[in-house]
Formats: structure tokens, sequence, C-alpha cells
């Protein structure tokens, strides 16, 4: 069977990119309510979900093997940031 995550698709840039922001905000939310903290107050904290998916750009860069992956993965990293600022601005959790 094909690893979907090798190939040069823009399926692959999408489960890398999103399935690492969703896999690390569902960890960090777990630990928080191990900590008995609330997810609410600690909001910022979840700009640590853009580091894996900057981590597989570079590595896909590296690579020079899979350009079409890697122009997915910067398109939905830049397009979950603004979603993920927008919520900030939204919540005031940071103001101007």
């Amino acid at each position: 069977m094909k690893n979907p995550l090798k190939d040069d698709s823009v399926l692959s840039g999408v489960l890398l990119s999103l399935g690492s922001e969703v896999l690390t905000a569902l960890l960090l939310a777990v630990a928080l309510m191990i900590a008995n903290c609330s997810v609410e107050d600690h909001i910022r904290w979840f700009a640590v979900c853009f580091v894996p998916p900057l981590l597989f750009l570079r590595r896909n860069a590296k690579q020079k093997s899979t350009p079409v992956a890697t122009k997915t993965i910067i398109i939905v990293l830049f397009v979950s940031f603004v979603a993920y600022m927008y919520l900030l601005f939204a919540l005031k959790a940071i103001e101007l």
C-alpha cells in the first residue's frame, strides 16, 4: 500500500499540515485539562500548533522533490494562521 504522506500531492500537504496542527492542539488541550486549567485562559498557548507544520515545510522544501505538497503546506499554514489571529482578536486575547 502506498504511503499518502510521501506523495507529491495536495492531499499529502493538507494531511501533514492540518493533521499536525490538530494533533498538537489536542495534546495541548488534554495537558491543560489534566493540569485543571481552562483552555480559554490559555488560548495564546495554541500558537505552538504552528511549529510542526513549519518543520514539515522545512523538510519538504529541502527535499525539493515535493513542490506541490510544499506549496499546499504553505497555503494551509497561512490560512490557519490568519484564522487563529482572527480568533485571538475576536476573543480579545490580544489587542492593538
